[in-house]
């Protein structure tokens, strides 16, 4: 079976005052299947994000190219949903006005959207909710919505960068249990930037690790833990033995 997104031999530049040119990625290649969970770790600016933008057709390669079941990838595509490293949420909508507005600008019935928005509320855990702004709701709430927001297509990929790195400990370790449950559920293709690597290799059926800029592919990591998995699987000795061989090829 074909994997459903593809990178091949990706190059990304951009200009750089202090020099001719910034590399920010050089012949990156990777293959995503269908129902896989990817999690892609590196040192800081190795280009993680530029790759997630990348993947997502909000940025187009010098060289190279991204495919979408083996067709050249030029755009953003609704099949593929992604969550900013902030929630980005209208402060002025209410929580069920946030996570319609994508049905509203494709034009879907009000009756509908309403519908499919209170079904996503009830998948991460807000109800009650509806009708609460974003400035009333803590930080990990507020991307609970970023993440109704983004699944309100079913979209068969899902793009994660970084989601919960603005969050404190104890709320990230929640997100990521209540991450675990959603992909349970909905099984969709996951490709997701994180600076944690327990948080990866929590998450993920493989763990990709960059290298320093110009970022390209520097190893791979199956994570063989059975599903579905539970935030205590971290204290396992064989998830810190796996942590330890992915902190060890991040190379800064």
């Amino acid at each position: 079976m074909a994997p459903i997104l593809e990178a091949d031999s990706l190059r990304v530049t951009f200009d750089d005052p202090h020099r001719a040119m910034l590399i920010a990625v050089d012949g990156l290649s990777l293959a995503v299947e269908a129902g896989e969970f990817l999690a892609i770790v590196g040192p800081s600016g190795c280009g993680k994000s530029t790759l997630l933008r990348l993947l997502s057709g909000l940025l187009r390669p010098m060289a190279g190219q991204v495919s979408l079941r083996g067709q050249p990838l030029a755009a953003p595509r609704r099949e593929i949903g992604y969550v900013f490293q902030r929630a980005n949420l209208m402060p002025w909508r209410t929580v069920l006005g946030n996570i319609i507005l994508p049905l509203e600008i494709d034009g879907v019935a009000r009756e509908e959207r309403e519908t499919r928005a209170r079904e996503q509320i009830a998948l991460v855990g807000l109800e009650g909710f509806a009708d609460a702004y974003p400035q009333q709701l803590s930080g990990g709430m507020q991307q609970r919505v970023a993440l109704a927001r983004a699944l309100i297509h079913k979209p068969s990929v899902l793009l994660l960068d970084e989601p919960f790195g603005s969050l404190d400990a104890l709320t990230r370790e929640r997100m990521n249990a209540e991450l675990l449950r959603i992909f349970d559920l909905r099984s969709p293709t996951v490709v997701m930037v994180t600076h944690s690597i327990t948080e990866a290799v929590l998450l993920a059926d493989r763990v990709l690790v960059l290298s320093p800029r110009p970022g390209r592919v520097r190893a791979e990591f199956p994570v063989p833990l059975p599903r579905p998995r539970q935030v205590d699987v971290t204290s396992e000795p064989g998830f810190l033995q796996l942590v330890r061989a992915v902190r060890a090829e991040i190379v800064d």
